[in-house]
């Protein structure tokens, strides 16, 4: 004697209910994570662009190379190449980090002389700490008269 009910059809209606959330559920977490990783990049990307742009202003403030240590005097400096290299480095959210730093701000400034005064040129980079990539560069000049 077969026995019919309507409970067999039910679970199985529910278990691929079931298997259907669950796959949306996968889908919209891996959703989740890619938006999550590319607002991470902007806001790293973010935050390099603004550390650029304040290593350019400051090297447009300088009235003469001797005063760029002053104005860089919390930075390592050495030479490279016949430029001064200031180094820092900065943390996710731009502040200033000696130790383990997110972002690291190399600033490459070559003096020239040009008629009657110096000409600075200033490369300036910004790489991620994390893996060494560069993530924006900005070059600047400015010229020092006397």
């Amino acid at each position: 004697m077969k026995y019919h009910s309507g409970v067999r059809p039910f679970f199985l209606e529910m278990i691929f209910v079931l298997l259907f959330l669950a796959v949306s559920c996968a889908a919209v977490l891996r959703l989740f994570s890619a938006a999550h990783a590319a607002a991470r990049r902007s806001a790293e990307l973010n935050a390099a662009m603004v550390l650029a742009q304040s290593a350019a202003e400051t090297v447009q403030s300088a009235e003469s190379p001797a005063d760029l240590d002053r104005l860089f005097r919390g930075d390592r400096k050495t030479r490279k190449d016949g430029a001064v290299l200031y180094t820092a480095g900065f943390g996710e959210n731009g502040s200033p980090s000696a130790g383990d730093a997110a972002l690291r701000v190399e600033k490459s400034v070559r003096a020239s002389a040009a008629a009657s005064g110096t000409m600075l040129e200033a490369e300036i980079t910004v790489f991620s700490a994390r893996d060494g990539t560069v993530l924006f560069t900005l070059n600047a000049e400015k010229y020092c008269p006397g």
